[in-house]
């Protein structure tokens, strides 16, 4: 399998983790909220919870016992997008090529969102 393969099939299982327990966690989420979080979690190339499980394997532990710490990193990643983009921090208002949740949404949807992320 390809690198490219390996990337998406990890941004597939980290999208389905972190799907799954929005809906546990949080019952209630507004949709603009998810769609933030979605958003800003699109804007990256999912390399960080790659490199987790790659490591992970590197040290014998299996992906299935690593998804959470990379879904969690993948998750801080996407909090410091969203609130770095904020008018109180940089006022961002495009992240690669797309409005930053911000623009898309509102201010305090975006903070919510970055939270939730």
């Amino acid at each position: 399998m390809g690198f490219g393969q390996r990337l998406m099939g990890t941004a597939a299982l980290i999208e389905a983790r972190l799907a799954d327990l929005l809906v546990k966690l949080r019952p209630g989420l507004r949709e603009g909220w998810l769609r933030g979080c979605g958003r800003a979690r699109s804007a990256g190339q999912g390399l960080r919870p790659f490199l987790t499980l790659e490591c992970a394997e590197l040290f014998g532990v299996r992906a299935e016992a690593a998804v959470e710490t990379a879904a969690a990193l993948d998750c801080v990643r996407c909090y410091s997008l969203v609130h770095d983009d904020l008018p109180a921090m940089d006022d961002d208002d495009r992240r690669r090529g797309k409005p930053t949740v911000h623009k898309a949404f509102d201010e305090w949807t975006a903070i919510l969102a970055g939270d939730a992320c």
